[in-house]
């Protein structure tokens, strides 16, 4: 009989096959208002995968058929930069006010941006200019919509909700970014004009995807929210200083994750390079390589790296993210060397490079841009104003970064050499993590996100 009731007691407690297998496809278990939420935000998220998978393409066209110099390549991080830094004065500004229109207004002046690249085609430089541009004013939604995810979903499940928005916006990211690359390269002679066609295509779809944002409720609280949107510069940047001298903690924060993100950086927009003119990939080569099956790996990845962080400390997360990432730079920085000796390894090193990275990026994406400063920021207006911070930091490093990378492109540095130092100083930053984990278990500080929210 005791051996009965244990059988029925584990099989009410532990889930089923069947149970985590619709899981995985209907998302987590939220109360009707988050749930609702839930719908819209994952309607938006796939959509704007979509735009991106076709849209970050631009480099390998701009590469091949626009003859671009690699000196070009790091334009749209330099751009994307110049939208986080402006972040700093947007997380205080949107703090007391509503959070949708820091969405909805940058988003439609997103895809006019790439709506107008189809117009550039032809002429590299303003043909990424204005992709730079796009990228420009996507960013600087970011903030606001951290805000909202933190307002509209439970605090115990805020990982694993953005781990399956990320899960299925990186299949319909892998799925776009390959169709798009394999039309172009089917085009042949007339890939100028299949570019054109589908940024036209896709710049609509992207409006599209922000209007479906918009359906989202916000759980503001009205009555303290102010209706103007009169700006007040000093005041606001003032605010967020007072953040940074304030918080010990979410200094160190910041630290790690500029070692993190100036080492990225200074190789990534090189990789489209790398791969096209080192290795010499075509297009649905240099784009399964570059995005597709780190979008793949992410699919498959993500969720369950959502609900881990939900149970780990973000020190951790962050260590074994980090580790994954710089790894992939290494490998890649290999390749030229072991094809040398041993042809396949021409495909083998980028590939579990790619896959290692893909396996992370979910989570180094949750914990960037959605739910990493919840482990410092107090409940409330403070949510958008760290998270600005995080967002001007990402913009301070892509720009410093990124000129570095285009003047030493420029002076002829080996692709190899970018990876190595980048992928080393990643590793270094995944080291950092673990030092700042044993100092906070020394210290007794919240294991988790839900435990140190759960002190207010």
């Amino acid at each position: 009989m005791l051996k009965h009731n244990l059988r029925i007691k584990n099989s009410t407690n532990m889930p089923t096959f069947e149970t985590k297998l619709r899981a995985f496809f209907t998302g987590p278990d939220l109360p009707a208002d988050a749930r609702r939420t839930f719908r819209f935000h994952v309607a938006y998220a796939i959509l704007d995968a979509v735009v991106g998978g076709v849209l970050l393409n631009a480099p390998i066209v701009a590469l091949r058929a626009m003859q671009a110099d690699s000196w070009q390549l790091p334009i749209r991080e330099v751009f994307s930069g110049v939208g986080m830094l402006a972040a700093l004065y947007l997380g205080s500004w949107m703090a007391p006010r509503r959070k949708m229109p820091f969405v909805f207004i940058p988003g439609l002046l997103a895809g006019a941006s790439s709506l107008a690249m189809a117009f550039a085609v032809g002429d590299s430089f303003w043909f990424l200019m204005l992709f730079s541009l796009g990228a420009m004013f996507e960013i600087i939604t970011r903030p606001a919509i951290t805000a909202i995810v933190r307002l509209n979903y439970p605090v115990a499940a805020r990982g694993h909700v953005t781990g399956c928005v990320r899960q299925w916006s990186s299949l319909a990211f892998l799925a776009s970014n390959l169709t798009a690359a394999y039309l172009l390269q089917r085009a042949g002679g007339s890939a100028l004009h299949m570019a054109r066609m589908q940024i036209v295509f896709v710049a609509l779809l992207g409006t599209a995807a922000f209007f479906c944002f918009r359906q989202i409720r916000v759980n503001d609280n009205v009555e303290k929210l102010r209706r103007d949107l009169r700006p007040e510069f000093l005041k606001n940047v003032t605010e967020a200083a007072l953040v940074v001298a304030r918080d010990g903690r979410f200094r160190r924060y910041l630290f790690g994750c500029f070692l993190d993100n100036f080492s990225q950086m200074l190789y990534f927009p090189l990789i489209w390079a790398f791969l096209s003119k080192t290795l010499e990939y075509d297009y649905v080569g240099c784009a399964a390589m570059m995005h597709a099956i780190p979008a793949l790996a992410a699919f498959v990845a993500t969720g369950m790296i959502g609900r881990w962080i939900d149970r780990t400390n973000p020190w951790v997360s962050w260590a074994w993210i980090r580790f994954a990432w710089g790894f992939d730079a290494l490998l890649l920085a290999a390749t030229p060397f072991a094809a040398g000796y041993l042809p396949p390894m021409l495909f083998v090193l980028p590939l579990l490079g790619r896959l290692l990275r893909g396996s992370v990026q979910g989570g180094w994406w949750i914990l960037w841009w959605q739910i990493g400063v919840t482990n410092f920021a107090p409940p409330g207006k403070d949510t958008s104003r760290y998270t600005g911070l995080m967002v001007f930091l990402n913009g301070f490093t892509k720009v410093a970064a990124s000129l570095l990378a285009m003047v030493l492109a420029g002076l002829a540095m080996s692709p190899v050499a970018f990876l190595v130092v980048g992928g080393a100083g990643v590793i270094l930053s995944g080291v950092y993590s673990l030092t700042q984990a044993a100092r906070e278990r020394r210290e007794n500080r919240p294991r988790t996100i839900a435990e140190f929210e759960s002190q207010f």
